[in-house]
């Protein structure tokens, strides 16, 4: 498990930005309760309790190579994120309003992606990655060692101390069974397992919390996976 702390207040101004309904959908990401973090308006993602937000501010030039600018609102502070830069950032506050998580890709628009946990304070933000490595969790079977794609699904429960994420085989044509992936219930924030879900399982469960990525994933890999090796790859 990876913890960081970040303090770096900027004092927030008045802002015409839009609340994100709770209910709007993110039918092509990891969660689908999730919200977009590129979008193309100024926006503020607020928590369930109203009193917390994910303030989005969109590059100034369209065409420029400036990201978004992200920040977190607290009692009205704001504190500075780098998600604005996160590749397909998406973001999912947790049911207390004591966290939220962050599906993000430190590559391109196929990964590796990654999950991290923000909990907003007074003072700061106090930042965990409960899985840096997910083959510790589901190594995927590849020409190379190739790393899984780790996202979130759903908050567990009714506060911010449990998380559904997905391992999934990245979606390589050098990896057996690309794309699909296990589900995990982890404890937060050591990352702790407390339940696996295999992909079918996972879908007939929590069907109505997935986005497109990985509702598509394909179930034949999974029930016959011997038709879906490469063609060369070594038996493990």
């Amino acid at each position: 498990m990876l913890v960081l702390c970040i303090v770096l207040p900027l004092w927030s101004s008045d802002l015409n930005s839009q609340a994100i309904d709770s209910k709007t959908t993110n039918e092509d990401g990891f969660a689908r309760y999730a919200t977009s973090i590129w979008s193309a308006r100024e926006t503020s993602i607020t928590s369930p309790d109203g009193r917390k937000a994910i303030v989005v501010r969109p590059p100034r030039v369209s065409t420029s190579d400036e990201t978004h600018d992200v920040r977190v609102r607290v009692n009205g502070r704001e504190f500075k994120t780098q998600i604005g830069a996160w590749v397909n950032a998406e973001v999912l506050w947790a049911p207390d309003s004591k966290a939220f998580l962050v599906t993000y890709s430190d590559g391109g628009g196929i990964g590796t992606f990654h999950v991290k946990v923000f909990y907003p304070t007074a003072t700061g933000l106090h930042i965990s990655e409960p899985v840096p490595n997910g083959r510790r969790l589901f190594a995927p079977w590849c020409f190379g060692t190739e790393y899984p794609n780790v996202g979130g699904i759903r908050w567990m429960g009714k506060d911010s101390t449990r998380l559904l994420i997905a391992i999934e085989v990245p979606p390589h044509s050098s990896c057996a069974s690309m794309g699909t992936f296990r589900a995990f219930e982890i404890r937060l924030p050591d990352g702790k397992v407390l339940n696996r879900f295999g992909q079918i399982e996972a879908k007939k469960l929590f069907a109505s919390d997935m986005g497109n990525w990985l509702s598509d994933s394909d179930d034949a890999c999974v029930l016959k996976p011997e038709d879906c090796i490469p063609t060369g790859l070594k038996k493990r």
